[in-house]
């Protein structure tokens, strides 16, 4: 993946992210204001993926998922639609883990984390970052702390673009 975000023409991965697991990738040239999202390619049903680069102007919302349902969603038009209540205290990560009832947090295994990148591509207008694909049993959300870290710098990150550009016509 290091070869493949290195050999973008134009493009100095500033800050990366890259999973193993979910072989896919994501990195941002703060310097070039461009992002790099580099998809798995069996995700893709492809032989192999080529990365998508996209000007910082070009996104247009940004949305953290659990399990295939929207957790938290940033875009130019509005700040925080769908989060639940208690976000804005606990962040996306603790939207994530689980909701607030009463004085007790429920939480449940998590099977996928990703992000989500809606750009001006026609053709390919919204990119998945997969954080966590866990399929059937799910992970116990103590045990994958440094991914929501991750997850949550991201979001950040991504959000900072979004809300930068509200008032830019892309």
């Amino acid at each position: 993946m290091d070869e493949q975000l290195n050999a973008i023409p134009d493009f100095t991965p500033t800050v990366s992210y890259k999973s193993s697991m979910c072989k896919n990738a994501i990195a941002i040239d703060i310097e070039r204001e461009k992002i790099a999202v580099l998809l798995n390619p069996m995700k893709l049903k492809q032989l192999e993926a080529k990365a998508s680069v996209y000007g910082s102007s070009h996104l247009i919302a940004v949305e953290v998922a659990r399990d295939g349902s929207s957790v938290i969603k940033t875009q130019r038009g509005s700040q925080l639609a769908g989060a639940a209540a208690g976000g804005f205290l606990l962040g996306p990560a603790g939207l994530v883990v689980g909701g607030l009832s009463g004085a007790k947090r429920q939480e449940s295994k998590i099977e996928k984390l990703s992000i989500k990148l809606y750009t001006n591509d026609l053709m390919m207008p919204v990119q998945e970052v997969l954080f966590l694909d866990f399929p059937g049993g799910g992970a116990d959300p103590q045990q994958i702390q440094p991914i929501l870290r991750d997850l949550d710098q991201w979001y950040g990150r991504l959000r900072v673009i979004v809300e930068s550009k509200k008032n830019v016509r892309a």
